[in-house]
């Protein structure tokens, strides 16, 4: 009874309700069959499959196992470099009537297949340079200092007087150490928040901290100097100097914030914008953490600590 009340609850959500049989066991108790159908199509939908699997999701318990959403990806279809020159890059459109379409250039198809009545909402975080490398200790040099969240920190200020929240992919390190970035610039680790968790494919485990850049410097002047891109661990390279116009949108506020690309708006040009038109276009600024980056570990997707970004509206 409980769980066709849950399933009850969850088909008004959906406004999709299943036809319900239930059939007595004797000793063996109620054996609950569930059937979707989509009467005004008069054949299986998707929201019929949608339906089914939320369903599913009831019936284990709520458990969201990530071996189910496993898929393979060939190394060789991932792109370590954005199309050039931006927007050259293929489309896949899927039209209102589920046809698909394939396009051979998005500066040459998008505006036209947006229709008149689209707003286009943009996320105009800039990425800065957030990924450094330091020494520590003796024995450990260029181990990676990732910044993981700069959404509400002011990178205008002296790089000494904000506190940073950062992984290091290294657990020998503890509070009070101090480590060193070039430049002669120093890192103090102020506290120790916990392990960071990556599968082997991301790098591996790290130390999630909190430190402070022992520089009279701008945090985004240092970033500058000794900082380069954070571009994905799935790119399998080294950020280049390139990667700093590509790895941003051609509309992105200089001031920052972001520590990971939103990368849907990477395609477009400002061709393309000015042909769907401003008064179609609006922005706001939602700042990417590196908790995007962060692959799910777990078993069960719910037991994955999802981390905050910060977003302004204006």
């Amino acid at each position: 009874i409980d769980f066709l009340k849950k399933v009850d609850n969850l088909s008004t959500v959906m406004d999709h309700h299943a036809n319900v049989i239930l059939t007595h066991k004797c000793v063996d108790g109620v054996e609950v069959e569930l059937e979707f159908f989509t009467f005004e199509a008069r054949e299986l939908t998707d929201k019929d499959f949608e339906a089914a699997k939320a369903i599913d999701v009831i019936a284990s318990g709520g458990e969201i196992k990530m071996e189910e959403y496993s898929y393979k990806l060939d190394e060789a279809s991932i792109a370590k470099y954005p199309a050039s020159p931006r927007g050259s890059s293929k489309v896949l459109f899927v039209d209102g009537t589920g046809d698909i379409h394939f396009l051979p250039n998005f500066t040459d198809s998008f505006p036209a297949i947006v229709k008149d009545d689209v707003h286009i909402v943009f996320n105009e975080s800039h990425v800065l340079d957030a990924r450094l490398f330091v020494k520590v200790g003796e024995k450990e040099e260029n181990i990676e200092m990732m910044i993981l969240d700069m959404g509400d920190i002011d990178t205008s200020k002296a790089a000494k007087s904000l506190l940073l929240n950062v992984m290091l992919r290294t657990d020998a390190v503890l509070s009070g150490d101090v480590l060193e970035l070039p430049e002669g610039i120093n890192v103090k680790v102020e506290a120790i928040k916990g392990v960071w968790e990556e599968d082997a494919k991301s790098n591996g485990n790290g130390t999630e901290a909190f430190v402070r850049i022992l520089s009279n410097e701008p945090l985004v002047t240092v970033l500058e100097k000794v900082g380069t891109v954070p571009i994905p661990p799935y790119f399998q390279r080294e950020a280049e100097e390139s990667d700093k116009e590509a790895y941003n949108t051609v509309y992105s506020d200089d001031r920052g914030g972001s520590v990971a690309a939103p990368t849907a708006g990477l395609h477009f040009t400002e061709q393309v914008m000015n042909e769907i038109g401003s008064d179609r276009l609006s922005f706001l600024s939602l700042h990417v953490g590196a908790g995007t980056f962060q692959p799910v570990i777990k078993e069960d997707a719910r037991d994955h600590e999802m981390h905050m970004e910060s977003f302004s509206v204006s």
